[in-house]
């Protein structure tokens, strides 16, 4: 990421005077209140209590531009939990939530984690979310205990990193000869194009054969662009980074993954209001 955060209390616009937004940055390791952090606007947008004043401030001129993101975030939410619990039921029992956020909410909310989905059906099943966000860190060492300690792991990894997959190895505390649904939840956009490449890439061919990826990808069509430009303007003004991307650009991330229509949401994957959805096959096998 590129350096060069930008207080949002500095401008009530959403990027430079020309129009063009200001350099984006990672600030997920800044403890400091006025800045906010994309998984609090996250956890706000899902109604959680987890965010400060300058998220609430983010995501007023998040609304201004795009009334509609918060419901896109929701249903990109819900399409997780649907697909993980499908999962888990056709046998299922390794699940890697990357870049999983501040999901604290009950279960049978959007904002819940997802093994509240998968456990109730899979008991056995086992669990890693994977985050480089320190206050994630925090709240997860209470998830640790609920509801089984051995089936719930937290690894504090950056899902950008060429390391990811050796982290994943030595931390997530999965068997890596069985099948692994990795999960990327409204999270892709945070990686620019060569990054999320390289992260679906290393995932394709670094995963035990029969794996699974389940995404959600806030998506724009080609008649919103100049607002998705908006948006990612005020994300790269707060210093986090966002990369609006159309069906068509996702699909183009998507090289080599094929996708699955199982019922948890459109055939082979597309955008249905805003957020675009799919589960897909890379390494061998199908569901």
């Amino acid at each position: 990421m590129t350096t060069g955060m930008v207080d949002v209390e500095d401008s009530t616009s959403c990027g430079r005077a020309d129009g063009t937004p200001r350099p984006s940055s990672d600030p997920r390791g800044d403890l400091r209140p006025n800045r906010p952090t994309s998984a609090r606007v996250a956890s706000l947008m899902l109604a959680g209590k987890d965010h400060l004043a300058a998220d609430r401030t983010l995501l007023d001129r998040l609304r201004a531009e795009d009334a509609t993101c918060v419901d896109a975030v929701r249903r990109g939410r819900e399409f997780l939990h649907r697909a993980v619990r499908l999962l888990a039921e056709r046998g299922l029992e390794q699940f890697l939530d990357l870049g999983c956020g501040l999901t604290t909410g009950v279960p049978g909310t959007a904002l819940a984690p997802i093994h509240t989905s998968v456990l109730t059906t899979r008991p056995g099943a086992r669990v890693a979310y994977v985050d480089r966000d320190p206050v994630v860190l925090a709240h997860a060492r209470a998830l640790l205990d609920v509801p089984a300690p051995a089936r719930v792991r937290h690894v504090h990894a950056d899902i950008a990193a060429t390391s990811l997959i050796a982290t994943l190895r030595e931390q997530a505390g999965l068997e890596w000869h069985r099948p692994v649904a990795a999960v990327l939840g409204d999270v892709l956009h945070e990686l620019s194009d060569p990054q999320a490449r390289s992260l679906l890439a290393a995932l394709r061919r670094e995963l035990p054969a029969g794996s699974v990826l389940v995404l959600s990808h806030r998506a724009a069509d080609t008649g919103a662009r100049a607002r998705a430009a908006r948006v990612a303007a005020c994300w790269a003004q707060a210093g986090l980074p966002w990369h609006p991307r159309t069906p068509d650009a996702v699909d183009a991330l998507l090289d080599g993954w094929e996708r699955q229509d199982f019922g948890a949401g459109p055939a082979a994957g597309g955008a249905v209001a805003g957020v675009y959805v799919t589960v897909a096959v890379g390494c061998g096998g199908g569901w």
